[in-house]
């Protein structure tokens, strides 16, 4: 790709004019990555509470959609757990959940989280103490991008005549933890 074209004049080429793009074959054109420790960016937040009752913790976990322009699918929550203490016993819950005793992971899944749907909880018991249950790690994916940015055209080098082209984006999560 171009650099200079593209920041000059927000348009994306090929060094070589004279090339072109492969038909038929996917070409990551594009890729645009946020890295931030600004908490106001996080599309989606997740809270979770462990109190320990005796020998056991009651870990409450909810989620919240911050930006309601979005819908992410395909939401996994993981949720670290004691190994060697059976199974949760789940209360209430949103959605739903997997059990990987081998992991020792409490997967909580949730299809859709979008407008509609943008908050929801998990409880559940287990024997264990407060920190058995860190790092939580999110996974999902959204075919709407997070920056919102467009294609406004495709168009040929020399005359500016339009090409047909096809777009697919993806919002994927690379690393979603909380400590």
């Amino acid at each position: 790709m171009y650099k200079k074209l593209f920041t000059a004049e927000s348009l994306i080429g090929l060094k070589n004019p004279e090339k072109s793009f492969p038909v038929n074959n996917d070409v990551g054109v594009l890729k645009w990555r946020l890295q931030s420790t600004d908490e106001s960016l996080i599309p989606l937040t997740i809270n979770c509470w462990p109190s320990e009752s005796g020998n056991n913790c009651d870990v409450n976990i909810e989620y919240e959609l911050q930006d309601e322009s979005l819908e992410l699918n395909d939401v996994i929550v993981n949720i670290p757990v004691p190994s060697g203490v059976g199974a949760p016993v789940i209360g209430d819950i949103d959605g739903e959940y997997r059990h990987d005793s081998r992991k020792n992971i409490l997967e909580w899944c949730l299809p859709v989280i979008d407008e509609n749907n943008k908050s929801g909880s998990l409880e559940f018991s287990i024997a264990g103490k407060p920190n058995d249950f860190f790092p939580v790690n999110v996974s999902f994916v959204s075919r709407r991008n997070y920056s919102d940015i467009q294609v406004a055209k495709v168009t040929h080098v020399e005359g500016d005549s339009p090409v047909k082209y096809s777009i697919e984006t993806s919002f994927v999560v690379d690393k979603y933890e909380i400590l």
